[in-house]
């Protein structure tokens, strides 16, 4: 099965300071695709906020490392880790006194997961979900790119229309209205596309062979 490209933005509105679970959006997202195997990308397209895979059952492990990132990065400035010397303010505060604490807290984490895709899924474990990790107080409009390579699972309908061409084709005895359809059908520039040459034109073309064929043995 050849691997196929799908890409999609997802926009979340947060309501401020932490974590908002993805992975319900992203399996109907690949669902919806009919991606049955394959890679996922995520980007989020911010560097205020950041994507964590973690704990999905407990809510207090999420709020633990809420309280453990404000303190790792706290919002009065810089100082020294071992704890000497003066703290130092930080430049960029534009918006507020958590903005750059928020761009700390995302340099600190992750911007983009690749994830394994496994029956229409992302392949996770028992107690994994992925999160959008709002780093800002205030209300944000943030999106996550969701770039997936894999196979694409054709629909029932797709593969019920080309069942019936085929039987179709089979069955068909006269080589010079096959030949007609060829010619209605085939493109020239096909070569140069992404999918190719158009697999249907070749059954026809194989068909119309084996009818000469039978031809030349009656005669």
């Amino acid at each position: 099965m050849p691997l196929e490209q799908v890409m999609h933005q997802l926009e979340i509105i947060t309501s401020g300071e932490g974590f908002h679970d993805l992975t319900k959006l992203i399996n109907n997202w690949i669902k919806a695709s009919r991606i049955q195997r394959g890679v996922l990308n995520l980007t989020a397209l911010h560097t205020s906020c950041s994507l964590t895979i973690n704990e999905n059952a407990d809510p207090l492990v999420l709020k633990d490392l809420s309280t453990y990132m404000k303190a790792l990065v706290p919002e009065e400035g810089a100082k020294p880790i071992s704890g000497l010397g003066e703290r130092l303010p930080y430049k960029h505060s534009y918006e507020g006194p958590d903005d750059m604490p928020a761009h700390i807290k995302t340099s600190l984490t992750s911007s983009c997961l690749s994830l394994s895709i496994e029956d229409q899924r992302l392949l996770l474990g028992t107690w994994q979900a992925v999160y959008l990790w709002e780093h800002r107080y205030s209300k944000q409009s943030r999106k996550i790119c969701l770039h997936a390579i894999g196979e694409i699972q054709k629909s029932n309908k797709s593969l019920e229309v080309n069942a019936n061409f085929n039987s179709a084709l089979t069955s068909a005895r006269n080589a010079s209205k096959l030949n007609k359809i060829v010619q209605q059908r085939h493109n020239p520039e096909d070569w140069a596309s992404e999918d190719g040459h158009e697999t249907n034109v070749d059954l026809l073309i194989d068909r119309i062979h084996d009818l000469t064929c039978q031809d030349d043995r009656d005669k």
